[in-house]
């Protein structure tokens, strides 16, 4: 029989990793490495099946199983690379040793690389296939080869599986499998979602920018970091736009709002920070940009503008922008934006279509 009490302690114990894992992620590993990152992993699951295995299930008193290919599972599923699902078997597999070294020790080793090398096959197998599918055919597939292992080897006398593993234990083992997966799932899932939420949360709906309240906290966070000086700012306004919704209707508007989006974020470096500031305003966060280099950039953004104008069934609208821009040294970081609107209306009263700096 199944000892209940031993097994709702390896289960407790393998949830807990897994939300400990979670969190790690979330708070220090999302933004880390991606070496460092799997590593880390990588190293995780290797110390749950040592857990496992120091908290052996008894069968019998000589007869002791664990769940240390359950994290295997879960790394064939889920691992962003495939040599990490060999890792997971290496390390997991190494981990036995530190219980003595000995024949089974040998034998437990050389079924985790090899259930590994079975995960990697599957991974590579299955990588079109629907994530039910796949899910059924890893939990299935390395439980049976698991329990295969054990009989053809002799780990477990082949008397005690036929007995005790295969009518208890096996289907024990896949149904924690498939609890410990689903749990797996339902945490990434929440959490893409989350930061799903957080990105459409941070962005502007119509032109996909972040959105006023999303630059003002990079404002915040760049205006104080020195490192990043000189630090620059662009403030872009459409020019006359109130005339396009006037003549062509809001729904044009609109079209026009993704449109210069879209030549403004192609005219800019990968670092800068973009946003919709406010109806037809636009605002440009330039690190590491001197007040020329921040000028030359935003000519580009003009330039850009002026040279393709918006056209939509038969409609040719063209479009131009009052720049301006401020930069340190010269004026204070917390003031960049003021500095570069006042900026903006100095180039709408020298006629329009043109960059001022503050």
């Amino acid at each position: 029989m199944i000892n209940i009490e031993e097994y709702i302690i390896n289960l407790g114990l393998m949830i807990s990793f897994i939300y400990l894992t979670s969190l790690l992620y979330k708070h220090f590993l999302m933004n880390a490495d991606g070496d460092l990152k799997e590593i880390t992993l990588v190293v995780i699951a290797a110390l749950t099946g040592w857990v496992s295995m120091y908290f052996g299930i008894h069968l019998t008193e000589s007869v002791i199983f664990d769940l240390r290919f359950v994290p295997l599972i879960i790394a064939s599923l889920y691992a962003t690379k495939r040599r990490y699902i060999v890792w997971v078997g290496i390390g997991t597999g190494l981990m036995r040793f530190t219980f003595g070294f000995s024949l089974a020790a040998a034998v437990g080793f050389i079924n985790m690389l090899f259930l590994a090398l079975v995960g990697v096959l599957i991974s590579h197998l299955t990588k079109s296939w629907t994530y039910r599918r796949k899910m059924w055919t890893v939990v299935l597939t390395l439980n049976v080869l698991n329990t295969l292992i054990i009989a053809l080897l002799g780990v477990i006398p082949i008397n005690d599986v036929l007995r005790m593993i295969m009518p208890t234990v096996f289907p024990a083992n896949i149904l924690l499998s498939l609890l410990l997966v689903w749990i797996v799932k339902d945490m990434i899932d929440e959490h893409v979602n989350k930061l799903d939420l957080m990105d459409k949360a941070g962005r502007d709906p119509l032109t996909k920018l972040y959105n006023r309240r999303t630059f003002l906290r990079y404002f915040k966070k760049y205006s104080d970091d020195e490192e990043i000086f000189p630090l620059s700012l662009g403030f872009i306004d459409i020019d006359h736009f109130k005339k396009v919704n006037d003549q062509y209707g809001h729904a044009t508007g609109d079209r026009v709002l993704q449109h210069v989006s879209a030549l403004i974020t192609g005219s800019l470096r990968n670092v800068d920070i973009v946003a919709r500031y406010g109806g037809e305003e636009f605002v440009v966060l330039l690190p590491d940009c001197s007040r020329e280099d921040a000028r030359m950039i935003m000519e580009r953004v003009r330039e850009a503008v002026e040279g393709h104008p918006f056209r939509h069934n038969g409609v040719s609208i063209a479009i131009t922008l009052s720049v301006g821009i401020s930069a340190t040294p010269g004026v204070e970081p917390k003031e960049l934006l003021e500095a570069a609107d006042r900026a903006v209306y100095l180039a709408k009263n020298r006629g329009r279509n043109r960059v001022e700096s503050a």
